[in-house]
């Protein structure tokens, strides 16, 4: 596996890499800003690398992993990320529009602020990530279980969440309208307050006892006692 470490690479030394027909190792290089469209990095592996304001637009990166470092501001529209796993990344403000993400995992991530508007693929995995603001619409959750995950505020109307579980996420003043959440299990999730719209909005998913109490009081103001 050619091995790239503490180097700041040129766009034509990774193509040539990337032309070898093996998978490539990058070890803390410094990819700031770097135009790289289109580029193969199927099974690359990336650690601690800066990938801040990179441009990867179309690139194919699947099976690609990536653990800690940062990608502020990298846009990776219409990548292949299938099977893709990022371990403890910061991806504020990154752009994966159009991204293909079928089986794609995030763990730990800070994902404040990242946009992933008409995602394509059979669902990806968030877990224990940072997703305050992030929009999201429209993205494949299904299926999965996003523990953890903080979507306060993030934008994910229209999202396949069915038979999701999001123990221990926090979804308030999260947009789900139009969401399908269809067997979705979110008895361990902070709800925020509940309104007439909210309720609707949470058709068909799993509640608790205690959080269908906590909105029919919401709701009515009573207060429900033993």
């Amino acid at each position: 596996m050619p091995t790239l470490t503490d180097q700041r690479p040129s766009p034509p030394e990774l193509d040539q890499l990337a032309d070898s027909g093996e998978p490539i190792e990058l070890v803390r290089c410094d990819l700031t800003e770097l135009r790289l469209r289109d580029l193969d990095l199927d099974d690359a592996v990336l650690t601690d690398c800066v990938l801040n304001g990179v441009d990867l637009t179309g690139s194919r990166l699947s099976a690609v992993r990536v653990t800690g470092g940062s990608a502020t501001g990298a846009r990776l529209d219409r990548c292949d990320l299938s099977d893709a796993r990022f371990d403890q990344v910061d991806l504020s403000s990154a752009v994966l529009s159009g991204a293909l993400l079928t089986d794609a995992e995030f763990r730990g991530c800070r994902m404040t602020g990242l946009v992933a508007e008409a995602t394509r693929g059979m669902g990806c995995l968030l877990l224990g990530c940072n997703a305050y603001g992030a929009e999201l619409p429209q993205i494949v959750l299904a299926r999965r279980s996003h523990t953890g995950t903080r979507f306060t505020e993030a934008n994910l109307a229209g999202t396949d969440l069915r038979e999701a579980v999001l123990d221990g996420c926090v979804l308030l003043h999260t947009d789900l309208s139009g969401a399908d959440l269809d067997g979705a299990d979110l008895r361990g999730a902070d709800l925020g307050p509940c309104t007439r719209e909210r309720l609707d909005v949470l058709s068909g998913a799993i509640l608790s006892s205690a959080q269908a109490i906590a909105a029919f009081q919401d709701l009515t103001g009573v207060t429900v006692t033993d």
